[in-house]
């Protein structure tokens, strides 16, 4: 089964996800999260495997990318620019972009060192990429990990990281690692509440969904 096809198939489900009672908590303290780094980016920003829009609509000029068309007809009708594309192939001239963000993305991708280069290339000079992702350190990463090995509409075709491996790939695109925020401190197995975003110095494992700015 190729990547899209999930989502190809089931895009109206999964961004209905967002708006049932617990998807709409969860989404929320992502957004807050987000918010942190997103509120500074000025100019065009590009979403990377932008899906049905949710996070794209944070930044005023929003563009996105996606490998599926279903989604990309949802995001289009939230006032969204979008292209069919991969992620590893952006079909941008160098240094567009104030912001590129990767939400909870290069999990999802083949080749997530390229991507993150990609982001890279058609990123303005003082521009940022903005990660917004689950990791393995976390309850949420774990979780998800098991989600996939039980054969998951989505998740079983995601490959999730640790941070340090995810911090390997962002040295080697030749990106630093600026702010870490995080959200969503309780389990994924108690009911969820609102939640305000963290910064983080160091141990990540807390938190279910980190947010993370990436400069040159």
């Amino acid at each position: 089964m190729s990547i899209d096809e999930p989502f190809e198939s089931y895009a109206t489900q999964y961004d209905a996800w967002y708006d049932s009672e617990r998807g709409k908590i969860l989404y929320e303290n992502e957004k807050k999260c987000l918010k942190k780094l997103i509120n500074d980016c000025n100019g065009k920003v590009l979403e990377v495997g932008v899906g049905t829009g949710r996070f794209a609509v944070l930044a005023e000029e929003a563009f996105g990318v996606d490998v599926a068309e279903a989604p990309l007809r949802i995001a289009k009708l939230r006032g969204i620019r979008v292209i069919k594309a991969k992620a590893e192939e952006l079909p941008f001239r160098d240094k567009v972009f104030s912001c590129a963000m990767l939400i909870v993305t290069l999990c999802f991708v083949k080749d997530p060192l390229l991507a993150l280069k990609e982001a890279k290339r058609v990123l303005k000079e003082e521009g940022k990429v903005i990660i917004g992702d689950v990791f393995l350190d976390s309850e949420w990463g774990k979780l998800y990990a098991q989600k996939k090995k039980e054969g998951h509409l989505f998740y079983k075709l995601a490959n999730f990281y640790s941070f340090e491996d995810f911090k390997k790939i962002v040295s080697l695109a030749g990106l630093k690692i600026k702010r870490v925020f995080g959200t969503l401190k309780k389990s994924p197995f108690d009911e969820p509440s609102p939640e305000e975003s963290e910064a983080i110095a160091d141990d990540i494992s807390s938190y279910g969904f980190v947010c993370v700015e990436l400069t040159k």
